[in-house]
């Protein structure tokens, strides 16, 4: 039985009961197997850019039995995988703005069938603002602490909701008061910083909107 750290926990938590699963940039492919195992999903497309990484979760399929249940795909971002197989969509361990070219470059999942469940190691204000700007609603978010870091993990899906260009929404995230504080405290001090570039070169009116974005985050 795979056993997942904390970071892949909050991932395979999101996913629905009954799905079908893609999980784009796999690597060991252990969140499938372990969604398989435990029988969350039923089946899964395990897809992975490099060669290597795929041989890995050849291996984990593999030695767990699950190579009926689980497809190996190699190539870039959803283009593995076409509309209609799979319902909910893992991408998780990429930066945000990697995650917004592989969503955009998938328009089908544009479906409010499909749920996505994205976990960004960075720029995760870049990949909230596209889906807040492309028709998507945030369902939850939630952040995991692991040591040092700070993993933010989301739920979204397709409403057609109108745009939402609410910076307190993107850059302070969809989670509770407590559980966001250290990431609002984070995103609060990268603001100050890029407000000091923009006083230095001269943008002081973008940065006066910053410094009180950041003011406002830290109030929260």
């Amino acid at each position: 039985m795979i056993t997942l750290d904390k970071r892949l926990s909050a991932v395979a938590a999101l996913v629905r009961q009954g799905s079908r699963l893609a999980d784009i940039g796999t690597d060991h492919a252990y969140l499938p197997v372990h969604l398989v195992q435990v029988g969350v999903c039923p089946s899964a497309i395990a897809s992975d850019i490099g060669a290597g990484p795929l041989d890995a979760a050849r291996r984990t399929v593999t030695e767990n039995g699950l190579t009926s249940e689980i497809a190996l795909r190699l190539g870039n971002g959803l283009a593995t995988v076409s509309a209609g197989e799979v319902e909910d969509i893992a991408i998780a361990g990429m930066g945000g703005e990697t995650i917004v070219m592989i969503l955009e470059a998938a328009p089908w999942v544009k479906n409010e069938g499909i749920r996505l469940i994205l976990q960004p190691m960075t720029r995760a204000e870049d990949l909230r603002r596209w889906l807040l700007t492309h028709g998507f609603s945030v369902l939850e978010e939630h952040l995991i602490i692991d040591g040092r870091h700070l993993y933010p993990v989301m739920a979204a899906e397709y409403t057609a909701a109108p745009v939402c260009e609410d910076e307190v929404a993107i850059y302070g995230g969809f989670f509770t008061a407590e559980e966001g504080r250290p990431y609002r405290q984070m995103m609060a001090e990268h603001l100050l910083r890029r407000a000091a570039g923009l006083t230095h070169s001269g943008d002081l009116v973008t940065a006066a909107r910053l410094i009180d974005l950041s003011e406002l985050l830290k109030r929260m």
